[in-house]
């Protein structure tokens, strides 16, 4: 599986380089990697108006802004509990797969539609997005099976 893949060869090696070399560990690389995605979505959307005349409206870009910045302040706080309890960090790995997966077949398609500075921003964004769903993900061990089913037990 492609998600396995990424976590097991690309983003768990990183994450421990990083860890190795700087100290920092994977949940606050994958916090920054979070405000890197705020940073770099916030100039996209700087540039995106900065392309507007004085007869174009802005209102629906500063919406646009501004509800993006509500959705990552919850992504913010949702990493945050993850990070506090041991089924967050496997909620982290298991409940986003999907996730991860739908962002990580956007990132080509966004790529192509590069065209101007807002749009290169726009995909770095979602780069730094995708880096930290699989940094969240990266370490964290496949749950393991504890012993049989209520149902097998009884019937033995």
């Amino acid at each position: 599986m492609l998600d396995d893949v990424l976590i097991h060869h690309f983003y768990s090696p990183i994450a421990g380089w990083i860890h190795h070399r700087f100290g920092v560990t994977q949940w606050r690389l994958s916090m920054e990697c979070l405000n890197g995605n705020v940073a770099f979505y916030l100039a996209g959307i700087a540039f995106s108006i900065a392309g507007k005349g004085m007869s174009d409206g802005i209102f629906i870009e500063l919406l646009r802004g501004a509800g993006w910045l509500v959705i990552m302040d919850f992504a913010r706080r949702l990493a945050r509990r993850q990070e506090a309890s041991s089924m967050g960090v496997q909620s982290a790995r298991f409940g986003e797969w999907l996730v991860r997966l739908v962002l990580t077949a956007m990132l080509p398609v966004s790529l192509l539609a590069v065209k101007g500075w807002a749009s290169f921003c726009f995909t770095t964004s979602l780069l730094f997005l995708i880096s930290h769903l699989y940094f969240k993900a990266s370490d964290t061990p496949p749950p393991r099976p504890r012993g049989k089913p209520v149902r097998a037990r009884a019937g033995a």
